[in-house]
């Protein structure tokens, strides 16, 4: 069956971003501005703990979103209305300037344009841990956030989360299409690829290291760019 759509993961695959150095910067950052509620110090660990109840969430009548603000809201006792406009205004006037610590990954934007000029269905599959208003930010960084993507995955609209196999089959089924006829490009193997591959999924591992590559297809983004633009993806 040919291959109709292409997912695309966000952190390291479109968008360079080292994990060592945003999270920590991220943290802090959220921390300080969020500290009325909690000593800041304390905030870090709280925000870990509900990431990974989220995380553990199989419910499919209970979005991410939801999963994370029960325990934190909890956690930190206060309503979610007291909370939100600060978390709102974390993200419009601070979180921007993490963007100096990312940056776009080479040919990104190429490779997302040329497939949609091409026809196919392109979407964004990050892991669904942030809220909409981060993801949108950081595909402004990646340098794509202006282009018609089909589905970009947030926290806001999923109920499972990278690498639980059922988060690719919502995403799947959110975009209306069959495993065999999508392909996952990656960077991460044990939250994209071998979970992508379980359900199904044709996939790319974004690595430079052949000998660690969890994949049959695999290279750069711009290996596989210069691979679709050779029709292999389209004769594949």
């Amino acid at each position: 069956m040919p291959i109709t759509h292409v997912l695309f993961d966000l952190d390291d695959t479109l968008l360079k971003n080292s994990t060592q150095q945003f999270l920590p910067a991220y943290l802090r950052l959220l921390s300080q501005h969020l500290s009325r509620f909690a000593p800041a110090e304390m905030i870090p660990m709280i925000v870990m703990e509900c990431t990974a109840e989220m995380q553990t969430n199989n419910d499919p009548e209970v979005t991410n979103f939801e999963a994370f603000y029960r325990p934190f809201l909890a956690q930190l006792g206060v309503t979610f209305d007291e909370i939100q406009p600060w978390v709102e205004s974390f993200y419009l006037q601070v979180y921007p300037a993490l963007k100096e610590l990312v940056e776009p990954a080479p040919h990104g934007r190429e490779v997302v344009t040329y497939l949609m000029d091409a026809g196919y269905t392109v979407a964004v599959a990050t892991n669904p841990l942030f809220p909409e208003i981060a993801v949108e930010q950081r595909l402004d960084w990646a340098g794509v956030g202006d282009l018609p993507f089909a589905l970009v995955t947030t926290m806001e609209e999923m109920h499972f989360s990278k690498p639980n196999p059922r988060y690719f089959e919502e995403t799947l089924s959110l975009l209306g299409v069959s495993a065999e006829n999508a392909l996952m490009v990656g960077d991460d193997p044990e939250r994209d690829i071998l979970p992508a591959q379980s359900v199904g999924l044709h996939t790319w591992h974004i690595t430079e290291n052949a000998s660690e590559a969890e994949s049959p297809l695999h290279g750069t983004l711009t290996d596989f760019y210069q691979w679709v633009k050779a029709g292999k993806l389209a004769a594949f």
